[in-house]
């Protein structure tokens, strides 16, 4: 399961990056003059920054929740692994 995890992680950043560096060759070979490009320029890398702020917030998110899963699991089990204790030994 975590090989799946990783490697969506690592195909969601190559994406990203790929995305990113067709924007801004596509940005290059436009023509346009440079006021226009700058602009250009600065509104994508916007909307580039945006969306990688919203994927690394929902990454996080994900894994707080995964977090908070493993920790209640964890405390499930030491409780189970107490009671059997008790039992065996009283």
């Amino acid at each position: 399961m975590r090989r799946h995890h990783t490697s969506t992680t690592a195909e969601v950043v190559s994406f990203s990056a790929g995305a990113l560096v067709g924007a801004g060759l596509a940005l290059l070979y436009a023509p346009k003059t440079g006021h226009e490009m700058r602009e250009k320029v600065s509104d994508v890398t916007g909307d580039a920054i945006a969306k990688m702020k919203g994927m690394t917030a929902e990454a996080q998110e994900k894994f707080s929740q995964k977090m908070q899963r493993g920790r209640e699991f964890a405390e499930e089990k030491a409780a189970e692994f107490s009671e059997a204790k008790e039992e065996l030994y009283h």
